[in-house]
C-alpha cells in the first residue's frame, strides 16, 4: 500500500490531466443527450461530470502552483525534466468547456459573473505556473505554451460569454437581432422538412421574445393567421414547435448563438490558429531531457483537442441556421453537406423522429391513497416494501411521500395525447365562439355541481379531484357490451383521458411552479387528504359517476384538455426555459402554441377560466379575454 500511494503521488498530476481532458470527452458526446432524454442515469452522470471538470481541472491548477517538483524539478532516477508547466494552458482550454454543453441549468447561466471571476483567478494562476518555468524550458516550448495560453483564454471567455448570453436578464434585455437573419424561401403548398425548418427559423425571434416575456402586438399571430400552423403545414404543426424549442435549448445551453455571430466565430478562429501553432512548436521543439510519458500525455492532449474541434465543427454545421445561411447565400453543395447532416437519424435533427424526450410523465395519486396491489415497475415494487417497512416501525406515511415522488412516478410516450392538445388549441383559437358556447354535458354535470361546492375556487384542487374521479371512472374499462369499432375508440378515449390525468397530478406533485396554484402542492394534497377522511368524498363520488361509455369518456377528456391549456396559459416562460435542459415538457409546447397566437398571461388574448351561471361550474368554460391598456385603443 505504501508503495502504491507513492506511485500516486508521483502521477498525481499527470493523472489528474487525462482525467480532466477525459470528463472533457463525456461532456462533448453526452452533453446535447439530455435534450432528448429523461435517463435520470444520463442526467446524473452529465451533472456530476459538468461539476468535476471544473472541480479537477481547478485542483490541478492549484498542484501546479504549489508543487515546485511538478514545474522546474527533475526527476532524481531518470534524470528527466517534468512537462507539467506546459499543461496549465491545457487546463484553461479544458475550463473553457465544450460546445454541446456550456450550462447544465438556468442557474448556471445566471451565475456568468462567477465564472468570469474565475476566468480571471485562473488565468492569474495558470500565468504564475507558466512564469515559475521561464528559463528552465527551451524557447520553443515557451513560445508554443504562450500560443496555448491564447487559445484557453479565448476559449474559457468563449463560455462564459455563452453564460452571460443564455442567463435570463440577457434574455429580457437583448434585441433578440442574433435571430434576423437571410433565410431560404418557402415554396408555397410544400410540407416537406425543409419548408417546416425555415417555418421554424423565420419564428425564432418572436419564441425568443416569447420566453423573454415580453406581450407582442404583432406577433406570430400576424405572421401565420387566426388559421395557425395546421393550414399551412397540415401535421407539421408540432415539429415546427420541436425545432423552435430545440433551437431555444442551443442558445440557452450551448455556445451555438455565441458562434453564429462574426465575432464568436473569429475567436473561435485564432483559438484554433493559435492551438496549431502551439503543435507545430512543440513538435519541431527538442525533447531531450523530457519524460517519454510526459511528452506522450502532451500529443494525446493536443491530438485529442483537435480531434474535439473537428467534431465540433460537424456540430456546426449540422445546426439548421448553418444549413439556412448556406442556402439563402446559393452555397448549395455546403448547404447540402449541412442538411445530411441536420436531417441524420443518428446525430441529427430527424424528421421522423421526436426531437424532444416525447415523454409524459405519470402520478397516480389514488395509488398513493390506497397502495397498488400489483406494482409494474421497479420503482413501484421498492415503493411498496418502503411502506410496508415504514408501516412496520411506525412511521408515518406522510413522512416518505418525498421518495414516491421518485419511485412512483413513470413516464410514457406523449404522441396521441400532443396530437389532441395540438388540435384543441387551433379549435380553441380559431373558433373561439364554438368553442366557449355553452354546450350540454349530460354524463359529467351532476358531478361537476357537486364539486363546485368545495373546489370552485383552487386550481390544484381542481386537478386532484379530476384526477379520482378519473382514475375511479377508468377502473371501469373495458366494457364488455360494445361494438368492435366503438371498443377500438373507447380504449383510445381511456388512454388519452389516464395520461391526461396522470400528467396533471405529476406536474402538481414534481414540477408545481409550472401550475397556477393559489396554494403550495403539498397544502393542496394535505387538505385534500383531511377531506376524504371527514367528508368520505370517494364514496360520494360514486353517486356522481356516469354510466361508462365513448360519451362520458369523450367529456372526461374535453375537461382535462382545458384544463392543461388553462395551465399553460398561466405558466411562466422561465420555468419553459429550464425544462429544456430536462428532455422537454409537453406543456411548453402548448405554451408556446399559444404564445404563437399571442393568448396567455403575456399576451393581448388572455385565458380566464370562469363560471357557467347555468350549470354553476367553472372546469370546462375557457374564455379568451381581449386586455386593453387604459387610454389606448391597442391591445397589451
Amino acid at each position: 500500500m505504501e508503495n502504491l500511494v507513492k506511485l500516486y503521488h508521483g502521477w498525481e498530476i499527470q493523472l489528474l490531466v487525462l482525467l480532466s481532458f477525459a470528463i472533457q470527452i463525456f461532456l462533448f458526446f453526452t452533453g446535447g443527450l439530455r435534450r432528448r432524454s429523461i435517463n435520470m442515469l444520463l442526467r446524473l452522470s452529465i451533472w456530476v461530470a459538468y461539476l468535476g471538470a471544473d472541480m479537477i481541472a481547478v485542483y490541478a491548477l492549484g498542484y501546479l502552483s504549489q508543487h515546485e517538483g511538478a514545474t522546474s524539478g527533475r526527476d532524481t532516477i531518470t534524470g528527466t525534466h517534468p512537462l507539467a508547466f506546459f499543461w496549465a494552458p491545457f487546463l484553461l482550454t479544458h475550463l473553457g468547456g465544450q460546445d454541446t454543453i456550456t450550462a447544465f441549468a438556468m442557474e448556471d447561466n445566471n451565475l456568468w459573473l462567477r465564472h468570469l471571476l474565475n476566468l480571471m483567478v485562473q488565468v492569474i494562476l495558470a500565468l504564475y505556473v507558466f512564469w515559475k518555468s521561464i528559463g528552465r524550458h527551451s524557447v520553443e516550448f515557451l513560445v508554443s505554451g504562450i500560443f496555448l495560453f491564447i487559445a484557453g483564454i479565448l476559449k474559457y471567455g468563449e463560455r462564459t460569454w455563452s453564460l452571460k448570453c443564455g442567463s435570463y436578464k440577457s434574455l429580457e434585455s437583448s434585441t433578440g437581432d442574433h435571430c434576423k437573419h437571410q433565410f431560404p424561401e418557402l415554396v408555397d403548398g410544400d410540407v416537406g422538412y425543409s419548408n417546416v425548418v425555415c417555418t421554424g427559423l423565420r419564428s425564432m425571434l418572436d419564441v425568443f421574445n416569447f420566453f423573454a416575456g415580453r406581450t407582442l402586438f404583432v406577433g406570430s399571430q400576424m405572421r401565420f393567421g387566426r388559421e395557425g400552423l395546421g393550414a399551412r403545414l397540415p401535421n407539421q404543426a408540432l415539429k415546427v414547435l420541436g425545432i423552435e424549442l430545440g433551437m431555444m435549448y442551443d442558445d440557452l445551453y450551448t455556445k451555438a448563438l455565441v458562434l453564429r455571430t462574426r465575432s464568436g466565430l473569429i475567436i473561435r478562429c485564432i483559438s484554433q490558429i493559435s492551438a496549431l501553432v502551439a503543435f507545430i512548436l512543440f513538435f519541431v521543439g527538442n525533447k531531450y531531457g523530457y519524460s517519454r510519458a510526459d511528452v506522450a500525455i502532451t500529443y494525446s492532449l493536443f491530438v485529442g483537442g483537435f480531434f474535439l474541434e473537428v467534431c465540433a465543427v460537424f456540430i456546426f454545421m449540422m445546426s439548421p441556421w448553418t444549413w439556412a445561411w448556406f442556402k439563402a447565400q446559393k452555397y448549395d453543395r455546403l448547404a447540402r453537406f449541412s442538411w445530411s447532416l441536420f436531417s441524420s437519424g443518428l446525430i441529427g435533427w430527424p424528421e421522423k423522429g421526436p426531437l424532444w424526450s416525447n415523454a409524459m410523465g405519470q402520478y397516480n395519486l389514488r395509488c398513493w391513497f390506497e397502495g397498488s396491489d400489483q406494482p409494474t415497475s421497479c420503482g413501484q415494487r421498492v415503493m411498496s416494501m418502503t411502506r410496508k417497512l415504514a408501516k412496520s416501525v411506525g412511521a408515518k406515511k406522510e413522512k416518505i411521500f418525498w421518495l414516491s415522488k421518485l419511485l412512483d412516478t413513470e413516464y410514457v410516450k406523449a404522441d396521441k395525447v400532443m396530437e389532441c392538445l395540438e388540435e384543441t388549441v387551433v379549435r380553441f383559437v380559431c373558433e373561439p365562439h364554438e368553442f366557449e358556447k355553452i354546450r350540454e354535458w349530460p354524463n359529467l354535470d351532476s358531478l361537476l355541481r357537486y364539486a363546485q361546492v368545495f373546489y370552485i375556487a383552487d386550481f390544484g384542487f381542481a386537478i386532484v379531484f379530476m384526477h379520482m374521479f378519473t382514475e375511479q371512472h377508468l377502473s371501469k374499462y373495458p366494457c364488455s357490451d360494445v361494438e368492435a369499432d366503438v371498443a377500438a375508440d373507447i380504449e383510445v378515449l381511456v388512454e388519452v383521458c389516464r395520461k391526461l390525468s396522470r400528467y396533471m397530478m405529476h406536474l402538481l406533485v414534481t414540477l408545481p411552479s409550472l401550475l397556477p396554484l393559489n396554494a403550495s402542492a403539498v397544502g393542496t394534497l394535505d387538505q385534500w387528504q383531511a377531506d376524504m377522511l371527514e367528508n368520505d368524498i370517494m364514496t360520494e363520488l360514486k353517486g356522481f359517476e356516469p354510466q361508462p361509455g365513448k360519451e362520458a369518456l369523450e367529456e372526461i377528456k374535453e375537461v382535462w384538455v382545458r384544463l392543461v391549456i388553462y395551465a399553460a396559459a398561466k405558466s411562466q416562460p422561465e420555468i419553459h426555459a429550464a425544462q429544456l435542459a430536462r428532455g422537454g415538457e409537453a406543456l411548453s409546447f402548448v405554451w408556446l402554441q399559444l404564445a404563437h397566437y399571442n393568448c396567455g398571461d403575456f399576451g393581448f388574448s388572455r385565458m380566464e377560466l370562469t363560471r357557467d351561471r347555468s350549470k354553476h361550474s367553472v372546469f370546462y368554460v375557457l374564455q379568451l379575454q381581449e386586455v386593453v391598456m387604459e387610454g389606448t385603443g391597442f391591445p397589451g
